[in-house]
């Protein structure tokens, strides 16, 4: 649930961002026409950012001694990380 609550935060930043500066400039002469483009291309810019962040920060440790994929007794074992003490 954390993971996404953060990306639809991550995506909505942008657009509420948009959305102070407008009504700061409201009474400046600008563009009528709203960047949705730009919007969501930043939008989603951010989120691919946290996957990538995530990915390289998340998970399981990988400190430790590395077993190959083996067969015992006809099934395959995944390979998987051993703890070391």
């Amino acid at each position: 649930m954390r993971l996404i609550v953060t990306r639809l935060f991550l995506f909505a930043l942008p657009f509420v961002l948009y959305y102070g500066f407008y009504l700061l400039t409201r009474g400046v002469p600008q563009r009528r026409l709203t960047p949705w483009t730009a919007l969501v291309i930043t939008g989603l810019a951010l989120v691919a950012a946290s996957f990538v962040y995530l990915g390289l920060t998340e998970g399981d440790s990988t400190t430790g001694k590395y077993v190959p994929a083996h067969v015992v007794n006809g099934r395959v074992v995944p390979g998987h990380v051993e703890k070391t003490p």
